[in-house]
């Protein structure tokens, strides 16, 4: 009997237990699929936000059989990717009618062409008229000679009335800063003023001639060889001769720059520079003088775009008027500091009578 009560106590035990587990993994499990049925809950309701996952996933947590074929649409956005073909904004890339075609830039019709460079026609008839271009310059300079050093020969001399005048100009530094500005105004015998020189012209008698007219203190106005072609060629800019409405003559002869020309020699036939051939010039020496600065240093005078001006009678070969325009460019050192000066000298003669 006793045995038969341990024996139901111990089946009953065994029963307990297997309930209590079988409770037990019921819990654990009911606990795990409240936790899944949470997270999935959570995981849809955030997946609603985006509106084509919402539906499906409604769709497929509700096991809804509507297709709703008008929401695949969107889906698919059939509008949307025409947009990402872009053939109508593709247009213009893929045609790119100015760049494939691009007419300017493969005919380049200027360029191909260029008529001028090609054929050089220019320089071709330069070249043929330089020397006949080079005869006229030394046709032209004869003509001047010959007619001013008609004027210097003893027994033909005329008396003429004669105005000199003369400018200085310096930069804004070298005027105010440097006080070369007073120049002009500390040698007013040599830099006149235009008004003030014809004002108050000189007078020149025929037996003041050869001192007075163009190259001073020499039997004639000019000695620059117009049989010389080298020497024209070297000094002569450019020379026209033209015919006036009275009849006259005018010959207008320009020479090239030159730097520190030297003045003729006394009893000299010849120049060494020609400059000094049809002008007066004045030397490095001769322009310290003239700032009455002995300090000055390294000075240095080129004489650029020298003009005459004739007018005469081709009748009688005499003057009528007669117009030389010098300039030079004056470049020293004043103690350290570099300076420079343009001077313009003008000596116009009229009134000529033989």
């Amino acid at each position: 009997m006793k045995n038969t009560d341990k024996k139901s106590r111990s089946r009953l035990s065994g029963v307990v237990a297997m309930i209590l587990a079988t409770c037990v993994v019921i819990g654990l499990l009911t606990s795990s699929a409240i936790k899944l049925a949470s997270a999935t809950y959570l995981f849809k309701d955030s997946l609603k936000n985006i509106p084509v996952v919402g539906e499906k996933l409604d769709q497929l947590v509700n096991n809804n059989p509507v297709v709703q074929t008008p929401t695949q649409a969107p889906v698919t956005q059939a509008p949307v990717q025409a947009p990402a073909t872009q053939a109508p904004t593709k247009a213009p890339d893929t045609t790119k009618a100015p760049d494939t075609t691009k007419a300017p830039d493969t005919t380049k019709a200027p360029d191909t062409t260029k008529a001028p460079d090609t054929t050089k026609a220019p320089e071709t008839e330069s070249t043929t008229s330089s020397a006949e271009l080079l005869k006229q310059n030394q046709s032209i300079l004869k003509n001047y000679n010959d007619v001013v050093n008609k004027a210097k020969l003893a027994g033909v001399r005329p008396s003429f009335t004669k105005a000199t005048y003369r400018t200085v100009s310096w930069d804004f530094w070298e005027d105010w800063f440097f006080g070369f500005g007073d120049v002009a105004s500390n040698n007013p015998d040599y830099f006149v003023s235009e008004g003030d020189a014809k004002a108050a012209p000189t007078v020149v008698p025929a037996d003041k001639v050869t001192k007075e007219l163009c190259i001073p203190n020499k039997s004639y106005a000019s000695i620059l060889d117009d049989e010389n072609a080298d020497a024209v060629a070297e000094a002569v800019k450019s020379a026209s001769k033209e015919k006036l409405a009275d009849g006259t003559i005018k010959l207008t002869i320009v020479l090239n720059d030159e730097s520190n020309p030297t003045p003729i020699k006394d009893n000299a036939r010849q120049s060494e520079s020609f400059t000094s051939a049809m002008f007066p010039v004045v030397t490095a020496e001769d322009f310290r003088d003239i700032l009455d600065n002995g300090e000055v240093e390294e000075i240095s005078l080129t004489y650029t775009d020298c003009t005459v001006e004739l007018i005469y009678n081709p009748a009688t070969g005499e003057i009528v008027s007669l117009k030389q325009t010098s300039s030079y460019v004056a470049d020293f050192m004043d103690g350290y500091l570099p300076v420079s000066a343009v001077v313009k000298e003008v000596s116009e003669y009229y009134n000529f009578a033989y």
